[in-house]
């Protein structure tokens, strides 16, 4: 690389980073990315000023903007590549020039690795009318709404058998003779057929789903999980069944699919009560689908989230704490159990509150929300150890919804210090990396 002083000398500096853009040019041509990325970065470093230069300005603009896209192109070419910070240059790119059509493709490329796909789109949209002769800009947002239809249609495939049919699950007003399943009802409990889904020989596949959540195999998991839930249906297995629908919608949940999550929580409650041994059993997988059916209801709720999640939590009240019924508000309740329970109470009980708290827009819901963190480790959904990630990260949803990325920052990366490959830690720690440098 071009060696640089660095010296104080404005007109020198901007000569020595010219210099190096050049460097990056033909390294960048040479394929040398990596050599490209650090003489780019070195050019940007020494056309930053406190103060613009007198006489300057125009040169500076001129050298630095094309650096900062050409930065942002290395990035996303790299390997690994560095999706935040080409999102970061092509933002302070469009914070000066809105419409600069190659800092508006390249965020959208940058949001693309990400995971953003909607906002890329958008991008891609205004790139296209920035660009109006580039077919290759054109292309590429064809191919992003051609990958929307086809996960649109395999999300169909996938679930459309578990879901729609409700395979011998008989609804309160039905009889209960009318639970037999039929081959027909077995088959479409298999989102894949045995050659289509690489699990299906699997001997213990719930084990197997649960295994790959841990290493971040997540789409394996789901596989896994079809496996599984096929099986005990198969054979009348209720309480497994119900069980695997439990987890499986905990999975959906960390994917950011709560339309799924709840859905499959739903099924939880579709089979009616049948002897006492068995009802005892699936109380407390019950228990657990109705808070984590509360928590899905904030983004899908049908018509009022507010009574739909309070009808939910009066329920999982009467459930997890029997007897403590009154005609107080669901709020007050819930204050005057976790009082009474003090130091015991349980990170549910703070999660409950919370979800209530979070709808009214209440100032204490983050320390309601911190609370779980400090709850005792109990027989509670949350209360266990494996959900420590979950709670940091509602947490951090809740600080950066309040205005406190730097807060949520934090949150999100001790959620990720439990667990590494949690989708919803990942996106939302990127959501409000942005948040944090914009600010």
């Amino acid at each position: 690389m071009t060696s640089s002083t660095g010296g104080a000398d404005p007109a020198e500096r901007l000569a020595s980073a010219k210099k190096l853009r050049e460097e990056g040019n033909a390294k960048f041509k040479g394929q040398d990315i990596e050599g490209a990325r650090k003489a780019y970065s070195e050019a940007l470093r020494l056309t930053q000023f406190k103060e613009i230069p007198e006489g300057l300005g125009e040169e500076l603009v001129a050298l630095r903007r094309p650096t900062q896209l050409n930065l942002a192109l290395v990035c996303l070419r790299s390997d690994p590549t560095e999706p935040f910070r080409a999102l970061e240059l092509c933002e302070e790119v469009l914070d000066a020039e809105p419409d600069n059509p190659k800092a508006t493709y390249r965020k959208a490329k940058a949001l693309m690795e990400l995971g953003e796909q909607k906002e890329a789109e958008w991008e891609l949209v205004r790139a296209c009318k920035l660009m109006p002769k580039d077919a290759s800009v054109r292309k590429e947002l064809e191919a992003l709404r051609q990958s929307f239809r086809n996960d649109k249609a395999k999300e169909v495939a996938t679930f459309q058998g578990l879901f729609e049919k409700s395979p011998g699950f008989a609804s309160d007003n039905r009889k209960s003779d009318a639970q037999k399943l039929t081959k027909a009802d077995v088959d479409d409990i298999y989102f894949h057929d045995g050659k289509d889904n690489p699990y299906e020989g699997a001997e213990n596949p719930q084990e197997l789903a649960r295994n790959f959540q841990l290493s971040g195999k997540l789409e394996d998991a789901a596989q896994a999980w079809e496996v599984a839930m096929g099986r005990t249906a198969s054979s009348e297995d209720w309480q497994s069944h119900l069980t695997y629908a439990l987890e499986y919608g905990a999975l959906l949940m960390d994917v950011n699919i709560d339309r799924l999550a709840l859905r499959c929580f739903n099924t939880v409650f579709e089979r009616p009560v049948q002897n006492e041994d068995a009802e005892k059993a699936l109380f407390e997988v019950r228990q657990h689908a109705l808070l984590l059916k509360s928590i899905c209801l904030l983004n899908e709720a049908a018509e009022d989230p507010q009574a739909e999640i309070t009808e939910c939590l009066e329920k999982w009240l009467s459930m997890a704490h029997p007897g403590f019924g009154s005609e107080d508000a669901l709020e007050q309740k819930l204050l005057r159990l976790r009082d009474e329970q003090g130091s015991k109470a349980s990170a549910d009980l703070a999660v409950a509150l919370g979800l209530l708290q979070l709808l009214q827009g209440q100032e204490s819901v983050a320390s309601t929300f911190g609370s779980a963190l400090l709850a005792p480790e109990d027989e509670s959904y949350f209360g266990a150890s494996r959900r420590c990630a979950t709670r940091w990260n509602m947490l951090g949803a809740v600080l950066a919804n309040r205005g406190r990325p730097e807060d949520a920052v934090r949150a999100y990366r001790c959620a990720l210090y439990w667990q590494p490959h949690y989708p919803r830690a990942l996106i939302n720690l990127a959501m409000a990396e942005l948040k944090r440098r914009s600010a």
